[in-house]
């Protein structure tokens, strides 16, 4: 048998927040690079993440979850994910196969009641405020093309990222995830709704949680890369430095640890990094927006703090190879997600 042409390319993972985007990449990868939690938006970077395979080598590009943007945070995080949908060799739309399943549930029983004349259920209809198309369009200056019809078998959300994707890729192929929480009845019938988007290429059922189908997508990608030598070594598994993926642990903590407003008002960031004989010691910095926020992180006698960088310490040991001495300290710094020269500082706005 003729060995297979090596190919080589970029690869975007885009869809709604908290569709397994993050989980996804680190499946693909085989190592965490992404944070994850339960929480929505906890992504708020582009992750590249490097997988190479015996004739093909993917670099994937994990991106803030599309919404609704108000913030200047907010804005610069779908700006990203705007971004990345530029100059890729593929886009990979992940869906939440859970809600897809949802949707067409209530859209069934609309038309079983229109059929029979019974009152309506109630359909939440996409938002009518300002769009993340719209949103895209102000941040890269493009033309207004929401006369795409799309089948309203697909649900709002995901209707509204693949107009995003249709402004800069008509290459892109469907993931649906969390396969593993549904009744396999339940996959056909989305797999033929999503098989009606526009310029749609494959579509794979998947579970970045338990593996499942993930040869299968690797393999999907794979035609749509060209033919090149592969870019990065193959032992070489993200472009990200050690103080980013750092950083990005202690905010993971702080997502799991804390709830309500106070993981959406911290941004880490690694003031130290020394590498010593015995072990790296890592100074970090928990910036937050309010004193009342900084209380509920340092906790009653600090055990709240202990609890983050404790965890936080576990897993940069884990990425490093090494004992690590982890200080951590929590400094009010008010508005900071409003400000622009402390975006760009966290690295937010280029």
């Amino acid at each position: 048998m003729s060995q297979r042409t090596f190919r080589c390319g970029y690869a975007t993972l885009i869809g709604q927040p908290n569709v397994g985007k993050s989980t996804l990449l680190n499946r693909l990868v085989g190592e965490k690079l992404a944070i994850v939690s339960p929480k929505p938006q906890t992504t708020r970077d582009q992750i590249r993440g490097i997988w190479t395979g015996a004739d093909s080598q993917v670099i994937f590009l994990d991106t803030p979850g599309v919404h609704q943007a108000r913030s200047p945070l907010n804005r610069a995080m779908v700006g990203q994910a705007i971004e990345a949908l530029e100059s890729v060799d593929v886009v990979i739309l992940v869906i939440d196969g859970q809600e897809a399943a949802k949707w067409l549930e209530r859209m069934g029983k609309r038309g079983s009641n229109q059929a029979t004349g019974a009152e309506l259920p109630t359909l939440a209809p996409p938002p009518m405020e300002p769009d993340e198309l719209e949103i895209g369009d102000r941040l890269e200056g493009k033309g207004d093309d929401k006369k795409v019809s799309i089948d309203d078998r697909i649900a709002p959300g995901d209707r509204r990222v693949i107009r995003q994707i249709l402004r800069y890729s008509h290459r892109y192929l469907i993931a649906i995830n969390k396969i593993d929480r549904m009744a396999p009845r339940k996959i056909l019938p989305i797999i033929a709704a999503y098989a009606n988007a526009p310029q749609v290429g494959p579509i794979v059922p998947i579970s970045a949680r338990t593996g499942d189908g993930i040869q299968a997508l690797r393999e999907a990608i794979r035609p749509w890369l060209p033919e090149r030598a592969a870019e990065f070594e193959a032992d070489e598994l993200t472009d990200r430095s050690l103080r980013f993926l750092s950083a990005e642990l202690l905010r993971e903590q702080v997502f799991l640890q804390t709830r309500d407003e106070v993981p959406y008002g911290v941004a880490c960031e690694i003031e130290l990094w020394e590498e010593l004989p015995d072990l790296t010691h890592v100074k970090a910095i928990v910036h937050v927006e309010k004193q009342a926020q900084r209380g509920i992180l340092v906790g009653k006698g600090g055990q709240t703090m202990k609890a983050l960088a404790s965890a936080a310490r576990e897993g940069m040991e884990q990425l490093t190879g090494r004992k690590v001495f982890l200080e951590v300290h929590v400094r009010v710094e008010p508005q900071w997600s409003e400000r622009m020269e402390m975006l760009k500082q966290f690295g937010y706005v280029l």
